[in-house]
């Protein structure tokens, strides 16, 4: 039922002098109590805008037996005038100013401070002041243990029939569990003449929560809603979260300070309500699932939040927004974290942009019947210019246009332009990462990638490849110890020793094992041998450790390498 329906009955109830039970139900947060609250103080001053004369507000948080609840009613009673207003000296003057008034507060709270339990009989009987009045009750579902519904709604039912007052119920009804949602949902009916359920949808909870009107109020709004947050609560602590680090963000552009916002939104939402919004385990895998790398079998509600999430804008999980969802759970924030996460903060931004831009070069492409080849000059040259910010993904996809449609000489500096710009970005360079979906990968994309990423793949010390438990023999392996010279293989001699140094002469020696070593091979082990017959020139201990090894100190013929040298 919407906000303004749930509005009007609210209204009816208060103006009419029918003694009747009026029940409205929906989840935490949604702003059941602040409606009724809100328009019950402004019905007050209108002329038959309340009925009846008294009126009581009662929560029954903790409440355990009908004794309470009737010693709260009798408290908490007030007379029109005074409905919703915050308890002061002058309320309470004003209040005790009335004989009957004085007789329930004073006579109550002086009885219980001097009988204890013995009061409940005085409580009863005082009962029947409760009389022609408004009593609304909150909190059903967070009453005590001991106190069952089935014994409130019945004095519910008595309040109306007997006393001939008004009630209205407030309560979270999905939050109510066996006996007592069994028990509630028997008794309703009989009790209740009207049973409202208070569902606003995320736009009405959002304009309640945020009723500011700048920039950044109506960023977290809007957001809000995309995700479909009626919790008007979680939307006021989004919203109070993004106004507290917002003056820590003012050396950044207004387009960083939005996307910021945004993202809090996201982060907000999993913090303040988990039993709605997806973990941040879920969030981690987001990028995985949505790239084809993650083949987990989802939920239909976990599908579900992966198209929301898509449909938010939202990529994937990073550091920046951990610092964020760290911010709102931790209730601060600091500058200096948000400095430290300055560029990452801006790069975003300026990603976000860049897509975008790509994306209108291709909509005159997919929407249009009119344009011509330059759409496709259009598309090329946009993401030469953006290819800093796009990946090998859609690098894949405008190649694939430009070959079909015979553009070639467009190809090359699409290929440059992406591999100028993630030259130290090795995942983005790996075309085994490009989710295709039915498309093929270029051949010539994947070639150059492949290429691009071996140039790029940081360069190991040779004692650590040696060292290493990796495959010797493979010829990637062999290539690159031969691009060290001569006299890196003596320095390794020279440098370590004990664990570290065995490794690398298993290492160096397994190529004078091999049958049929190729020519490769054989220069490692030329360049072994001559290391070795160096370090055996120190000393007669170092010649006999060598000579133990089975290198001849004298330089053999090269056919001789081909032999294997016999270890010791």
């Amino acid at each position: 039922m919407s906000v303004s329906s749930v509005q009007s009955a609210i209204r009816e109830f208060l103006a009419s002098s029918k003694a009747e039970v009026l029940c409205i139900r929906g989840n935490w947060g949604t702003g059941k109590t602040h409606n009724w609250k809100t328009i019950a103080k402004a019905q007050r001053s209108l002329n038959g805008g309340v009925a009846l004369n008294s009126y009581a507000y009662v929560s029954l948080f903790g409440v355990n037996s009908i004794t309470e609840l009737k010693s709260q009613i009798l408290q908490n009673t007030v007379t029109r005038a005074q409905i919703g207003d915050v308890p002061s000296m002058e309320t309470a003057g004003n209040i005790i100013s009335t004989a009957e008034s004085a007789t329930r507060k004073g006579f109550i709270g002086l009885l219980s401070g001097i009988l204890g339990n013995r009061s409940e009989a005085v409580v009863s009987a005082l009962g029947l002041l409760i009389s022609k009045q408004i009593v609304c009750i909150d909190d059903l579902e967070r009453k005590g243990e001991k106190l069952s519904s089935s014994d409130v709604l019945g004095y519910i039912s008595h309040l109306k029939e007997e006393r001939g007052c008004k009630v209205v119920i407030l309560l979270n009804d999905e939050a109510l569990k066996g006996t007592d949602k069994a028990q509630f949902s028997a008794y309703l009916e009989k009790v209740v003449d009207r049973n409202l359920l208070f569902a606003p949808a995320a736009e009405e909870s959002a304009a309640i929560a945020i009723p500011q009107s700048d920039d950044i109020a109506k960023i977290v709004r809007e957001r809000c809603v995309q995700l479909g947050i009626d919790n008007i609560r979680v939307i006021s602590k989004i919203h109070a979260a993004v106004q507290q680090i917002m003056p820590l963000l003012s050396a950044f552009s207004n387009e960083t300070r939005e996307s910021i916002a945004a993202a809090m939104v996201i982060m907000g939402w999993v913090h303040h309500q988990p039993s709605s919004a997806p973990s941040i385990e879920f969030l981690k895998g987001f990028s995985s699932r949505m790239w084809g790398r993650n083949e987990e079998k989802l939920t239909k509600e976990e599908e579900a939040r992966d198209a929301l999430l898509s449909n938010f804008g939202f990529s994937h999980l990073d550091e920046l927004d951990l610092e964020l969802y760290r911010g709102i759970a931790n209730g601060y924030f600091t500058q200096e974290a948000i400095d430290a996460h300055a560029s990452e903060f801006h790069r975003k931004v300026l990603k976000d942009q860049a897509t975008e831009r790509h994306r209108q070069a291709w909509h005159a492409y997919h929407y249009s019947f009119k344009n011509g080849m330059e759409v496709v000059e259009g598309i090329a040259d946009s993401f030469i210019r953006e290819a800093e910010f796009l990946s090998a993904e859609n690098m894949n996809g405008v190649v694939s246009l430009l070959r079909e449609l015979a553009m070639f000489h467009k190809i090359a500096p699409v290929i440059d332009a992406f591999i100028a710009t993630h030259k130290d970005d090795p995942e983005a360079m790996d075309p085994d990462r490009m989710y295709l979906h039915n498309e093929v990968a270029d051949a010539e994309v994947v070639e150059r990638l492949n290429a691009a990423r071996e140039q790029q793949r940081p360069k190991q010390p040779i004692e650590d490849i040696l060292s290493d438990k990796t495959d010797l023999y493979d010829q990637q392996v062999v290539t690159e110890l031969l691009t060290f010279p001569a006299e890196d293989y003596e320095r390794i001699l020279r440098e370590h020793e004990g664990e570290k140094l065995g490794a690398i002469l298993r290492g160096l020696h397994a190529y004078s094992r091999i049958g049929n070593p190729s020519e490769d091979m054989k220069e490692i082990t030329r360049r072994y041998h001559a290391a070795m017959r160096k370090v055996a020139a120190d000393s007669d201990l170092n010649r006999h450790r060598v000579v133990r090894r089975g290198i001849k100190l004298e330089e053999p013929e090269a056919a001789e390498i081909a032999t294997p040298a016999q270890s010791t």
